[in-house]
């Protein structure tokens, strides 16, 4: 396992895994437990319907007619209700599954959208799109097809055993000493190679996901660099160790396959036994029948067990990685509520750095010792070169990174104090590469705490000069969002109007007019001219026209401040 808390492990640890998921099967308490009953009652009807047989040959051999039809009919009932129980069970347990796996995946999808940004850093989008939608999809198919079988072989096995004693204690003493010892063996080897060997795929199938979607954003800088050679010899190399990762999988479960030969050895042992003992008049001939069609199911049963044990065995490593995915994503210092209320920001506040340390990973610190205030309606400037940590201070700023060492307030207030709603009331950011999600204009604009209505979106607009640039979109604000229908100042514009929506105390903004046209870097400075008021600015900038606009500036790395 991982020793930093903010990194997911390679191979999670797979001890205790039910223990640490019994949180999410609150509220779905009283399904599972219906889904057991209906799951026994199958099961016990299913290996009645072996012992009424018996009872039927019994009954033809005697020649009692009577009897013998009372038992057929009651042997169709028994078959009937059989399948239907069956078809009753298998739906219940798969909608109860399928309920518990949708609070997961809302909840593994809430807490990567609230995980602190060092986290999302640390990690490869591959890496976390694997656990979000693979582990999950894993997990589904075993519930929709796997746990049933899993559960109804188990209950079935058991039964069939109970009722096999009530018949001959002594030919099933006999058939479970000769079974189980080897076949315990059997499933123990699997079991002790499976958990590495399934582990390994799942790291593998990680690393290849990741290779490849890192890859396609970087398309056009491979192809011009002429890189792509490169990129598919460490492709290969990655799919490679999938491949060999695939293949040690396969000899894993075909171990499984010794119990076919067990399950022969033992049933011809029985036929020959039930032969003997049935010339020797110490068992009747229903006896035997039911012994050979029950211990056929058993050993069946046994096996499909066996062979359900290697996608349980996936499935729990799946499950463990999964609920490492939580772990790793737990509030640790970041946008977390500390113990006692929540706290509420004031409207308008001083936002105070004191002696702030923060770095990244076990490099020298990139912000060391920074103590700074920017005061309400005022506008600071954040300057310095490539690296010297002006993003790094805005994420500071914002909330997104907590420090190292020192503090950061609102208003007296610690940021993490604040909730996520206090939080982005109190402090905005529009970072330099602005990613918008699918939909329209509007629809991005509306994408702030309170949902704005159109009118609200028209106001702000309006506020910030911006009603003509977006009357003049293709589409106006119902101007669908795709590749090529935004500028990257565009873009910017969006994202600006989207922080001034949420009316925050102190907008940061880092870079916001990099790589933009001069037209746009002037609509965007006029905008941010009209959302200022009261709201503190920061600025992160290279352009000399933004600098020269601020009334104070921050020069990184060394930390100095001076007014203007």
């Amino acid at each position: 396992m991982s020793t930093d808390p903010f990194l997911l492990s390679e191979l999670p640890d797979q001890r205790r895994v039910f223990r640490r998921a019994a949180p999410f099967l609150r509220g779905h308490r009283r399904a599972l437990a219906v889904a057991v009953v209906l799951h026994l009652a199958t099961a016990a009807l299913a290996v009645a319907v072996t012992a009424v047989i018996g009872r039927v040959v019994d009954a033809a051999g005697s020649g009692d007619r009577g009897s013998l039809t009372a038992r057929v009919l009651l042997l169709l009932v028994l078959v009937l209700a059989t399948g239907l129980l069956t078809w009753a069970s298998r739906v219940w347990l798969i909608r109860v599954g399928e309920a518990v796996l949708a609070g997961l995946r809302e909840r593994a999808t809430a807490v990567v959208a609230g995980a602190p940004l060092r986290f999302v850093e640390a990690h490869r989008g591959g890496e976390l799109l694997r656990r979000l939608t693979g582990e999950l999809n894993g997990l589904a198919s075993f519930v929709g097809g796997t746990l049933p079988d899993l559960v109804s072989a188990a209950l079935v096995l058991v039964f069939t055993v109970v009722m096999l004693a009530a018949h001959s204690l002594v030919l099933t003493a006999l058939l479970l000493v000769a079974f189980l010892p080897p076949a315990v063996l059997i499933v123990r080897r699997f079991h002790h190679r499976a958990g590495p060997a399934y582990a390994a795929v799942a790291e593998a199938e990680t690393e290849v996901s990741a290779r490849f979607s890192e890859s396609l954003p970087a398309q056009e800088q491979l192809r011009i660099t002429g890189a792509v050679p490169r990129w598919l010899e460490r492709f290969r190399a990655d799919n490679e160790r999938l491949r060999a990762a695939r293949e040690h999988q396969v000899r894993t479960e075909l171990v499984l396959d010794y119990l076919a030969l067990v399950q022969a050895v033992c049933l011809a042992g029985l036929l020959v036994t039930g032969a003997v003992l049935v010339g020797q008049g110490r068992l009747s001939v229903g006896v035997a029948v039911v012994f050979v069609l029950a211990t056929r199911e058993l050993l069946g049963r046994f096996e499909d067990l066996a062979a359900s044990v290697g996608e349980g065995r996936e499935a729990h490593v799946r499950l463990a990685r999964l609920l490492d995915l939580l772990r790793a994503t737990a509030p640790r210092g970041e946008r977390v509520a500390l113990p006692g209320p929540r706290s509420e920001p004031a409207v308008r506040g001083a936002l105070v750095l004191s002696e702030v340390a923060f770095g990244y990973g076990t490099g020298a610190a990139v912000v060391d010792g920074l103590s700074l205030t920017v005061a309400p309606g005022e506008r600071l400037v954040v300057v310095g070169p490539t690296g010297a940590g002006k993003s790094t201070v805005g994420k500071l700023l914002a909330g997104l990174y907590a420090p190292d060492r020192g503090s950061v307030t609102f208003a007296g207030q610690e940021l993490a104090a604040l909730d996520a709603a206090a939080l982005r009331a109190a402090v905005a950011l529009v970072p330099q590469d602005v990613v918008l999600v699918a939909g329209t204009v509007g629809e991005n604009l509306a994408m702030v705490r309170g949902r704005p209505d159109p009118q609200r979106v028209r106001a702000v607009l309006a506020e910030l000069g911006l009603v003509e640039w977006a009357d003049a979109l293709p589409e106006g604000l119902d101007t669908p969002v795709g590749p090529g229908s935004l500028s990257g100042g565009e873009r910017q514009l969006v994202a600006l109007a989207r922080a001034v929506l949420a009316d925050p105390a102190v907008l940061v903004l880092d870079e916001a007019t990099a790589g933009v046209d001069r037209e746009t870097a002037a609509r965007i400075e006029s905008a941010l001219a009209a959302a200022a008021g009261d709201r503190a600015l920061v600025v992160i900038a290279h352009r000399a026209e933004t600098i020269a606009r601020g009334r104070r500036v921050l020069t990184m790395p060394a930390g100095t401040v001076t007014d203007r």
